[in-house]
């Protein structure tokens, strides 16, 4: 099955810093997007965390991963 990109900005719903990994609601568009860590956008060797509330720019793929709609390939932080 191939995939589709399409990109969003968004909300961070819900980070787990142990397991890195959250939820992102898009502005647009009625699904949810999970976002692992190693697809957050940092310098090298930086801390790679979300923080609920926290304002992203998105691109992710349909379909998702774990149960999701949506799997994030890339996240930048805006706020």
């Amino acid at each position: 099955m191939s995939s589709q990109e399409f990109q969003d900005t968004g909300v961070v719903k819900t980070w787990n810093t142990e397991e890195g990994w959250g939820i992102v609601v898009p502005d647009h568009g009625d699904l949810t997007i999970w976002v692992h860590y190693k697809h957050i956008v940092a310098k090298p060797n930086a801390y790679r965390s979300l923080t609920p509330g926290q304002r992203v720019h998105c691109h992710y793929e349909i379909p998702g991963q774990d149960g999701y709609p949506a799997r994030a390939v890339e996240v930048t932080k805006l706020s």
